[in-house]
């Protein structure tokens, strides 16, 4: 699996912001990706050294409208901690 291909996007939310005080930071990671290629990817493409990655599975929801009943996708995300002196670029600003 190519690096740039396993982090889909940042994931932006309270509880994401309440964590960037933690220097923790969360994305969106493909579903088939784990902790060493996470850290592998977010090494080549931010340049800064993860400590520690947690991942989880979030199960699809039930959609349902007035016909049919279907689900969203299964996501998977990544909750990368940084060093103390350690900052992603991205998120500064948002």
């Amino acid at each position: 699996m190519n690096l740039y291909d396993v982090i889909k996007k940042p994931l932006v939310s309270e509880k994401a912001e309440a964590l960037r005080a933690q220097n923790c930071y969360v994305f969106e990671i493909d579903l088939n990706a784990n902790k060493t290629l996470v850290k592998q990817a977010i090494r080549k493409i931010f340049g800064v050294t993860p400590i520690k990655v947690n991942t989880l599975v979030s199960r699809a929801d039930g959609k349902a409208n007035r016909y049919n009943v279907g689900y969203s996708g299964r996501r998977k995300k990544a909750y990368v901690y940084l060093g103390k002196n350690d900052k992603i670029a991205l998120f500064e600003g948002v």
